[in-house]
């Protein structure tokens, strides 16, 4: 099969789902993109230059109904980028990817820190929970692809609490080093840069080893809150033991704290293994896929 007829859908329109639309849209294979969304979904659009993509109101729940729209649109691969209030609904759809006989590829919603081998070490936390949709879709064999991430670099203004406080907060020290990576190098598109999704989803075969049950370690920039704080050019605030990150309610206060605390830890590199539990050094190892890309670095704010 050749990439160009390739049909891909994409679970969700949001601030992963959306930009990652967009770049497959304007790969040179220009695969057939479509968006699905949860049924109970209103109004739900698209912005203009994606409005060619046709989005797809469904019941995830419902094995039958979205098989039959993976077949009806003879889908190959299949993007999650469900939030983390909707990852159960990955089980119903990687049966109904298996089910259509077409999907070839799960790619589930990671986008973020490593998570492999956090099942085995017998935790009840967001990373073990992504963990086990893995050893699901092995157990259906249905092959699949992690990407992780790392820090969104739009993203961190937010988590190191400069956007509420106007200062960079700390947990612990902030001198241990962690994975960010610009959503543009992730799935978005400008002038004409595709996003590293689209790129290896179009350009590789389907069955490749490097995409076939593999785990995709990205780095744009390895960096410190420390050295976040002198990119920005804001002072820092050590957080005292029990003091929660700048939050706009205390869910997110203590969201924001607890990425900080695995940063601190060194599990905020796309480098770190759940298995061993420690920092193999492949942060980035996944980077040349995208021959010749220049990846984005964390910038100044304003």
């Amino acid at each position: 099969m050749s990439s160009s007829a390739r049909s891909v859908a994409i679970i969700g329109a949001g601030y992963i789902g959306t930009p990652i639309a967009r770049a497959l849209l304007n790969t040179t294979q220009h695969p057939k993109v479509i968006v699905l969304t949860r049924h109970d979904s209103t109004g739900k659009s698209l912005p203009d230059d994606l409005s060619s993509i046709p989005i797809i109101p469904v019941d995830y729940s419902d094995v039958a109904a979205v098989t039959k729209v993976f077949k009806d649109h003879s889908v190959d691969v299949v993007v999650s980028t469900l939030p983390m209030a909707g990852l159960k609904a990955q089980y119903s759809l990687a049966d109904a990817a298996k089910a259509s006989g077409t999907v070839k590829l799960f790619v589930p919603s990671e986008w973020g820190l490593p998570s492999e081998g956090a099942k085995a070490r017998g935790t009840s936390d967001l990373f073990a929970e992504k963990d086990e949709l893995v050893e699901y879709l092995k157990s259906i064999q249905l092959p699949f692809t992690r990407v992780y991430t790392g820090f969104f670099i739009g993203a961190l203004p937010f988590i190191a609490g400069v956007v509420l406080s106007g200062k960079v907060s700390v947990v612990g020290k902030g001198d241990t080093p962690f994975t960010a990576v610009s959503e543009a190098d992730i799935g978005a598109q400008f002038a004409f840069v595709t996003g590293f999704v689209a790129h290896v989803l179009t350009s590789l075969p389907l069955d490749s080893p490097h995409l076939v049950n593999n785990s995709l370690r990205l780095e744009g920039d390895r960096l410190t809150f420390q050295d976040l704080a002198r990119i920005y050019e804001k002072p820092i605030h050590l957080l005292a033991e029990g003091e929660l990150a700048p939050g706009r309610n205390k869910d997110e206060s203590q969201f924001m704290t607890a990425l900080q605390a695995e940063a601190e830890a060194g599990r905020a590199s796309t480098g770190f293994s759940r298995v061993t539990w420690k920092d193999e050094g492949s942060a980035g190892s996944t980077n040349g896929l995208w021959e010749g890309h220049v990846w984005d670095k964390v910038k100044k704010i304003d």
